[in-house]
């Protein structure tokens, strides 16, 4: 990736986006707080609407405690138990009636109070309103499965609300029933059962009056366990069901739960707590954007500020980094012309920072770069001479000393065939080693390695033998001259130095898609990781001796090695493997080329 897209990118992830972030993060942060704010806020009003409407039915409760407990109700449930009652039990029920009367006048939110007795007798107190709901006939109630809830609670109240049960309630008004058993006093047998309507305006005026007179969305409800609204603050809602994943529940272990969901298709922060009557919740929900209204001007600010940092940063990358990214990428693409050779390439210069700098030092970087060129072709010129001449001289005196010996004894044995077969490799050996050529034919280094080994034979009958297997595609392709002849020296003056057994030396050469590999094996007693190492880099055993040194020394094969990687580059070179005990392996590898012979 280039300069400019990178200090773009690092523009964007080191600056634009935490900016943005901070004002993001800063926003929900905000959003946090008015919510948990909020939400102890509204547990609260929550709690004191709870408490209120808890004591309204706990007030409600108290009444009907003194109602079916009242010396005139309990005597005409009595006198109607009995079957013998006869007058007296239409007398009882006219005084239970008017005893009953003054509650409703009393207590305006009482509609009508009906008590049956076991026989099915009726007496009733009602308010004469057009929102009071008849009682049912007995035979009914008893039928109903609310009946039976109330027998269960044992005189304890059970609690219906509008629209809960319509045969009882009614759908035309809200109004929430209690249902309890009545108990004789003394023997705690059951009498009958009381039936009591309540208007739902007592519990209106508690959600009214916390709901405030400002309009601004927040309402609340009383839900039944399954979802059903029994009261609604705006009346709409009544007798309609609400999703439970529009609120989430309030229980006895959690009597408060308030979060923010979406509550009747609007975004709203809903709260719910837990009545304790009949599985009743209060529910209020108050949209989220009524919340947010109220601190828009704190939203216009950070909106403000992060724009402001963003623009800033914005015209600080424009004027400032792009000016500097430019003075770089015009020395980068200057350096790009130096790496292609172009030497007397520079940069021109204008102003005082550091810019100005970095030209001055890129041009005088260039230009000492272009005398130090100069002076390393010059002393690769002078290495690679050196080299040569090193490799021509190559043949030791020792070794010509010691061939001609050789050859002596042999002509003292009158063993004419072998002296004109040994003068004739020696004359090879040496036309090849003082050639003025750098390169020559794989066959024609072929053909130096075997004069070389033959003289080698002559003078070591039983030390080894050797073989060469040649592609023949490739004797025509160019080698660097003298590359194998220190391989194989190595593996005669080392590689068969004490073996007790006859080595061998192979020598191959292969002809791959892109190269040419010429390895020499042998059977050897090894090397060791120390001794590889100091054979590679052409150092000397320690337990040599000077006089052993005159044949042993050769070229080396660390030279042979930086010859080929001079000569062909750092894609070729040698390779050497061995093991003591398992012979030594050294491969070279050339590149096919069938240029002109120099």
């Amino acid at each position: 990736m280039n300069l400019r897209p990178k200090l773009l990118l690092a523009f964007i992830l080191l600056i634009v986006v935490p900016v943005a972030a901070s004002g993001v993060v800063s926003f929900l942060y905000y959003e946090h707080l008015i919510e948990k704010k909020y939400n102890e806020q509204t547990e609260l009003t929550m709690n004191a609407v709870g408490r209120n409407i808890t004591n309204f039915f706990d007030e409600m409760n108290r009444l009907t405690d003194v109602n079916l407990t009242s010396s005139v109700v309990q005597h005409t449930l009595k006198i109607n138990a009995d079957p013998d009652g006869g007058a007296s039990s239409l007398i009882a029920i006219g005084m239970a009636e008017k005893e009953m009367g003054p509650l409703l006048f009393q207590n305006p939110a009482i509609s009508y109070i009906a008590l049956y007795a076991n026989n099915g007798a009726l007496f009733r107190s009602t308010r004469n309103d057009p929102t009071t709901f008849k009682p049912i006939a007995y035979d009914k109630l008893r039928l109903h499965p609310s009946y039976e809830e109330a027998v269960k609670l044992n005189a304890k109240p059970l609690w219906i609300g509008p629209y809960e049960q319509e045969e009882l309630t009614g759908k035309e008004f809200t109004l929430f029933t209690q249902m309890r058993l009545v108990k004789d006093r003394e023997s705690l047998s059951d009498l009958g059962i009381m039936v009591t309507q309540f208007k739902s305006s007592g519990v209106d005026e508690i959600l009214t009056d916390f709901k405030g007179s400002e309009d601004d969305g927040s309402r609340y409800y009383i839900l039944n366990r399954n979802g059903l609204v029994l009261l609604d603050s705006e009346t709409d809602m009544e007798g309609s069901y609400i999703s439970s994943s529009s609120y989430a529940s309030a229980s006895p272990g959690t009597p408060y739960v308030s979060g923010r969901a979406e509550f009747l298709h609007t975004d709203s922060l809903v709260s719910s707590y837990w009545l304790g009557i009949n599985d009743w919740m209060l529910v209020s929900a108050k949209p989220w954007s009524s919340l947010m209204s109220e601190n828009v001007a704190f939203v216009k600010w950070i909106s403000l500020l992060t724009g402001l940092s963003l623009l800033s940063a914005v015209l600080f990358n424009v004027f400032f980094v792009n000016r500097v990214a430019k003075s770089i990428i015009r020395v980068v693409r200057k350096m790009r012309l130096v790496e292609q050779g172009l030497l007397d390439i520079r940069v021109p210069v204008q102003g005082k920072d550091e810019t100005v700098l970095l030209g001055n030092s890129f041009n005088s970087m260039t230009e000492r770069l272009g005398r130090l060129l100069t002076e390393v072709r010059e002393e690769q010129i002078r290495k690679q001479r050196a080299e040569m001449m090193l490799m021509q001289a190559q043949i030791k005196p020792h070794f010509l000393f010691n061939t001609l010996e050789s050859i002596n004894a042999l002509a003292a044995q009158n063993e004419g065939g072998k002296i004109m077969l040994m003068v004739r490799r020696l004359s090879q050996l040496l036309r090849t080693s003082m050639h003025q050529k750098e390169e020559i034919t794989v066959h024609e280094e072929l053909e130096h390695v075997r004069s070389y080994l033959e003289i080698q034979k002559y003078r070591f009958e039983d030390l080894f033998s050797y073989g060469m297997e040649v592609d023949e595609d490739a004797r025509e392709y160019r080698i660097l001259k003298l590359t194998l002849q220190p391989l194989v020296e190595n593996s005669i003056q080392h590689g068969f130095d004490g073996l007790e057994r006859p080595g061998v030396i192979s020598v191959r050469v292969e002809l791959r898609p892109n190269a040419i590999v010429l390895t020499v094996e042998d059977n050897g007693i090894g090397m060791d990781g120390p001794t590889l190492r100091r054979v590679a880099e052409g150092k000397k055993d320690e337990k040599w001796s000077p006089m052993e040194d005159g044949e042993r020394g050769g070229l080396g094969l660390r030279n042979v090695a930086d010859r080929l990687r001079i000569h062909y580059g750092p894609s070729y070179g040698m390779m050497i493997c061995s093991s003591p005990g398992e012979g030594t392996i050294i491969r070279c590898t050339i590149p096919r080329n069938k240029g002109d012979l120099e």
